[in-house]
């Protein structure tokens, strides 16, 4: 089910998404429109009917999959992006929806999807809004990460943000990355006001391993860091200033507006058999030790991924469960909330969550927002 499996030793706690992949998107989209496309290009048969309603879709009876064969792309390979596909697949979930889901990773995800290479694919949120500012004929289907975790170390002798006044400070590898506005709202809320002193802001580049060589060379005060970071930063001494969470969208789950028009069946089926598995990673619940842990790694070790790692942590985020929530939340809030926090120019979108919401109901749930874990986490 898996292409191009590798995997990171760890669950990824958090993306490492970019403003240079959205550029790379924009550009591939340009190519896709100047070379046309076919009846087929989005992977299925596509519908001999008229495309569905919202209220077709939300009232209606769900029939058999428009098309069976799916393919979702993911931007990297590591178990937190494959954990979804691979347990619903090992589980029977989508062979119960009628479906054949094939996962690939595609450097530009968005780009597989307005070229037709796939038919769903998991995007940054604030890349989304980016793609439907440039009109690239995708719809959100779903969420796919909730929320967002951030994690910032400053160097040791550093306590208080008045000592990173003139010192130079990572926010983000690239100019423009969203994520700046928001490392920057969470340090606010933490104590540590960056608008307070004169830092100087530097891009070492998108690969965050650079960010941890400048930091360990005292080349820079201040960086966010991930999972992978950590052991580093606790053996050279740093000070980690914030380890916290947000319920801020990461990620979502997208499509072409036309393939979901005339795939509706297809959509809901693959979302209720998505969702299925999603609750199987956070059961008995979200900030609790998961259930099936050992499970869940089994399948994973199954695909090649590596889990010895994961196999020692016992905590309750082994799964990445912070960043989950099994109804794959999204709305017009989580929309809003996105451009506010990334401080982006404001865009009239309205968002249709039709397909979502039908399939939440069928699996007998609701869209409630996600709750408040601030408390159990870390």
């Amino acid at each position: 089910m898996g292409e191009s499996a590798g995997g990171a030793p760890r669950a990824a706690r958090t993306r490492r998404w970019g403003v240079m992949w959205v550029l790379a998107v924009l550009a591939a989209a340009l190519f896709v429109a100047g070379c046309g496309s076919s009846d087929d290009d989005d992977g299925g048969s596509g519908s001999a009917t008229a495309a569905a309603t919202s209220a077709e879709v939300a009232s209606g009876e769900i029939g058999a999959a428009e098309t069976t064969d799916l393919t979702v792309a993911i931007p990297y390979p590591d178990s937190t992006m494959y954990s979804f596909y691979y347990v619903a697949d090992e589980l029977g979930y989508y062979e119960d929806e009628g479906l054949r889901v094939r996962v690939i990773t595609a450097d530009n995800p968005i780009a597989a999807v307005v070229g037709g290479s796939a038919q769903v694919s998991v995007a940054d949120s604030g890349a989304v809004v980016d793609a439907q500012r440039k009109d690239l004929g995708v719809s959100v289907l779903s969420g796919h990460f909730c929320r967002q975790n951030y994690s910032v170390a400053v160097q040791p002798d550093i306590r208080s943000v008045d000592q990173l006044d003139g010192k130079d400070i990572v926010l983000a590898g690239t100019t423009g990355d969203p994520q700046e506005f928001q490392r920057e709202k969470v340090l606010a809320d933490e104590g540590w006001d960056l608008s307070r002193v004169d830092a100087k802001t530097v891009y070492p580049g998108p690969d965050s391993a650079t960010w941890r060589e400048f930091f360990l060379d005292n080349k820079v005060a201040l960086m966010p860091f991930y999972d992978d970071d950590r052991d580093a930063l606790d053996r050279y001494g740093a000070n980690i200033i914030v380890d916290t969470v947000r319920p801020w969208p990461n990620s979502w789950q997208i499509a072409k507006t036309d393939w979901l028009e005339d795939n509706p069946n297809t959509a809901i089926r693959f979302l209720r058999a998505t969702m299925r598995a999603v609750g199987y990673m956070t059961a008995p619940a979200v900030g609790r030790v998961p259930e099936n842990k050992d499970a869940v790694l089994d399948i994973l070790e199954g695909r090649d991924l590596e889990v010895a790692d994961l196999r020692k942590d016992d905590s309750p985020w082994v799964l990445s469960g912070m960043q989950l929530c099994p109804n794959l939340y999204y709305d017009q809030e989580a929309w809003d909330v996105t451009i506010e926090s990334q401080d982006q120019d404001p865009l009239d979108y309205t968002t249709d969550t039709s397909y979502l919401e039908r399939a939440q109901r069928d699996a007998g749930l609701d869209n409630s927002p996600p709750t408040d874990i601030s408390s159990v986490y870390p």
